[in-house]
């Protein structure tokens, strides 16, 4: 027989967690691209750019999304 513990009557998920990660994963990316073009001399690519601003959105979203109602 399993026995299945019982959840918290306070306890629920963080939301915006997932978003906050995935932003900051891709700011990371963007950046440590852009500064490793940068450093051999290459001009920075709009992508990278664009993988900056997108991480940036994410933050954002998931900073909207986690805090108290």
């Amino acid at each position: 027989m399993q026995v299945t513990p019982e959840i918290e009557q306070g306890l629920e998920p963080k939301r915006g967690v997932i978003p906050r990660l995935l932003g900051a994963a891709l700011l990371f990316v963007g950046a440590l691209d852009a500064m490793l073009s940068w450093r051999a001399g290459n001009a920075i690519e709009n992508f990278y750019i664009f993988l900056m601003a997108a991480g940036l959105i994410f933050v954002v979203i998931g900073l909207i999304r986690g805090r108290p109602e």
